[in-house]
């Protein structure tokens, strides 16, 4: 006979290979903390004016290109000044949402399977992935800062808290503008009446909340809602090594085919939306997940001025959908070697030029799976106005 301590011991021993799966994600970050670029120098330049000017101060000024969010959380980081390095404790910021989103991916799964330990090895799973662990404690970006909240903004409307959704939304857009990759699932949504329209006026609302102490601080109003539109017009190319179709237009014809991108990508976008609105398809756990892919995915994909890292929220969300529906593993597979093919452009200084050319190649061949495929699950109807949240046992 099985007593309850050998059942309790059996359990413990079952998450044993998760815990070394994150203790290997910790190492790995521990080891890549020491290593700096240019994007870090530029924080560190950042670090080095607020301790300077003094945190009321610094915050007062326009002194960085990000917006106040994120130097938020860089002045707390200088408090540290005596106590940790300053690379140290600008890649902490980072690393901390690295495990925050761990977490938010643990309970955005457990909704699926609330019980057994498919939840923790996903987010074990997330932490090891090499684009989140690049992105974060190699390279030192932000990206999992504004990610943090998208997943936030996902868990409130699959757990029907469509309020709590969009301030999540709009605290996301106030730390990076690529959080609007996720407004046209956002539409489909409240054309789904998944969302109540005036809830999106708790977007600028959480936007303004977000930039409430650096105006405190002395900071014009102005000044904060114009840093996207500096960011944008900063760098004038189609593509800053993303992985879509710009980087075979030529660069001489950047003043006629940035406009015309835009419009295109704009009118997809909210075409894409709306047929799928209409579609008397299920807003199930699985549908709503598969769609938020989509969005992050296809926007920046259609897009010019894009970045290399502005696909980690696909990234990030191709993990969730791989193990929410398994037969899908293969797309969040292909998101590490597309991000890792375009990253490594920037890291090691691979060649541009055919490790471009593969990243794109890849990113159109899964795009266009992605599309067909929801066009194939927009046929499934179920009922339509409710997110059926499944309560499948795992063992």
């Amino acid at each position: 006979m099985t007593t309850s301590a050998q059942k309790a011991s059996g359990n413990w021993k079952s998450y044993l290979p998760i815990l070394g799966l994150i203790g290997l994600a910790l190492v790995l970050r521990f080891l890549l903390v020491p290593f700096t670029n240019y994007d870090t120098d530029g924080y560190s330049r950042w670090y080095d004016f607020i301790i300077q000017n003094g945190i009321g101060s610094a915050l007062g000024q326009n002194f960085a290109i990000y917006t106040p969010p994120y130097l938020y959380l860089l002045s707390l980081a200088t408090l540290s000044e005596n106590v940790i390095s300053k690379i140290v404790a600008i890649k902490l910021i980072p690393i901390f949402f690295d495990l925050t989103n761990a977490c938010l991916i643990f309970r955005i799964l457990r909704l699926k399977y609330p019980v057994g330990n498919l939840p923790y090895l996903a987010a074990a799973v997330f932490l090891l992935t090499p684009t989140v662990v690049m992105n974060s404690a190699l390279w030192g970006q932000v990206d999992s800062f504004y990610t943090c909240f998208l997943l936030i903004t996902i868990f409130f409307l699959l757990t029907e808290r469509p309020f709590f959704a969009m301030i999540g939304f709009g605290l996301a857009l106030s730390i990076k503008a690529q959080a609007a990759f996720l407004g046209p699932f956002l539409l489909l949504m409240a054309w789904k009446k998944r969302i109540p329209w005036y809830g999106f006026g708790l977007v600028p609302l959480s936007y303004l909340a977000a930039m409430l102490p650096a105006m405190l601080a002395g900071r014009s109003l102005w000044d904060m809602l114009t840093v996207y539109r500096n960011q944008a017009a900063e760098l004038q190319i189609l593509s800053h090594n993303a992985p879509n179709w710009y980087i075979f237009i030529p660069q001489s014809t950047y003043p006629v085919s940035m406009p015309i991108g835009m419009l295109i990508a704009l009118c997809m976008s909210l075409s894409w939306a709306y047929i799928h609105s209409r579609q008397n398809s299920s807003t199930n756990y699985e549908n709503v997940l598969f769609a938020a892919l989509v969005s992050v995915a296809l926007t920046p994909f259609l897009l010019p001025k894009m970045h290399d890292r502005y696909f980690y929220p696909a990234d990030v969300l191709s993990i969730l959908v791989g193990f929410s529906t398994p037969q899908l593993w293969f797309i969040p597979v292909c998101y590490q070697v597309i991000s890792s093919l375009v990253y490594l452009i920037f890291l090691i200084e691979a060649d541009r030029s055919s490790m471009l050319i593969l990243a794109t190649q890849l990113n159109t061949a899964v795009m266009a799976y992605l599309l067909w495929k929801q066009f194939r699950l927009s046929k499934v109807r179920e009922n339509p106005n409710v997110i059926q949240v499944p309560n499948t046992e795992v063992t």
